[in-house]
């Protein structure tokens, strides 16, 4: 059963819905936030207004209550999931650590993200704590995703480890060790600049940003607003530049190592694309379409960079020779 094609298929369709739900639920999570809606059930959890389900009637009458309930019933379907894609990964693909690893960094995240969003209902959380949860559900999106595409990887060479007993690697030569600073520098520069943006949001302080390209915005706005619309502005900038000097150097490695060029091109268009949806952001003075958009597309850069810097680690596993080399590169290629 386990080592049967049809296991295997069964774990990766599972796992890719495991990281479309978490999406879902996180998206659900940000409408939630720029809503207002999230003591739409009130100050409990797990009840909602005292009911475990509470009636079409009230849904009905309540968007704020309908919005809250949906993030509520999404958190455990994500968990099903996800439950059930990391027991048949780790039946299947535990040999490779890889696996074992994401499930337990997907697991851990999707669990704090749900621990962090019902404290911040019950006790009404500052804007600092809500920020956290923003980051924490990020953390948990990009888990859930990698843990989908190293299922991938490994059912690639799952045949070939029950035909022959050698177990390829899920990943070629490491880069030079130069190459993974670089990359895994991006990722804590990335993500205190998505704590900033998530601080903006939570604060209100996002309404009061006017400008462009500089800020113009008074120096006595709410929140310290001007002071932070220049440092998101200039850590946007920065994010930039430093995406466009991750491509460049990943391209002159793009024959031996192909995967790391997609995921840094992958990481530079979603910079580009974040940052035309702040501007928009901005000229809409913060309306829904523009937010739900900005918020969507740093999901899929954080994914992005964190792929290239996860790829930039040498094999768990060691090359024994050029040709099992060759032949993982072939089947982990795409």
């Amino acid at each position: 059963m386990v080592s049967s094609r049809g296991f295997g298929v069964f774990v990766l369709v599972v796992a890719i819905l495991s990281a479309v739900q978490n999406f879902i639920v996180n998206g659900i999570g940000f409408l939630d936030a720029y809503t207002g809606s999230a003591f739409g059930c009130g100050h409990e959890w797990f009840l909602c207004n005292g009911q475990v389900v509470p009636s079409l009637e009230a849904l009905e009458k309540s968007l704020s209550m309908f919005i809250e309930f949906m993030h509520r019933v999404g958190v455990p379907i994500l968990t099903v999931l996800l439950l059930v894609s990391a027991v048949g990964a780790l039946l299947r693909y535990r040999g490779w650590r890889e696996i074992p690893l994401f499930v337990g960094l997907s697991i851990f995240f999707v669990l704090l993200e749900a621990v962090l969003g019902g404290l911040a209902v019950v006790y009404n959380e500052p804007a600092s704590v809500i920020a956290t949860h923003f980051g924490v559900s990020l953390l948990a999106f990009a888990c859930t995703v990698l843990l989908a595409i190293y299922v991938r990887r490994a059912e690639r060479v799952y045949g070939e480890y029950v035909a022959t007993g050698v177990k390829l690697p899920l990943r070629d030569a490491a880069p030079s060790a130069g190459f993974r600073w670089f990359a895994w520098l991006g990722v804590p520069i990335l993500y205190l600049d998505m704590y900033i943006g998530a601080y903006i949001s939570s604060s209100g302080a996002g309404d009061a940003f006017r400008g462009l390209p500089f800020p113009t915005e008074s120096g006595i706005d709410f929140h310290h607003a001007l002071l932070l619309d220049w440092v998101h502005r200039s850590f946007a900038l920065f994010l930039v530049l430093w995406m466009i000097a991750l491509v460049m150097w990943t391209n002159r490695m793009k024959r031996e190592r192909p995967d790391l060029f997609r995921g840094a091109l992958f990481a530079l268009v979603f910079v580009v694309l974040q940052a035309f949806s702040g501007v928009y952001l901005i000229t809409s003075h913060v309306s829904i379409q523009a937010f739900m958009l900005h918020v969507s597309i740093v999901s899929g850069l954080f994914v992005s960079l964190l792929f290239v810097a996860f790829q930039s680690v040498p094999p768990f596993v060691p090359v024994s020779s050029r040709e099992a080399l060759d032949l993982g590169r072939e089947r982990t290629a795409h």
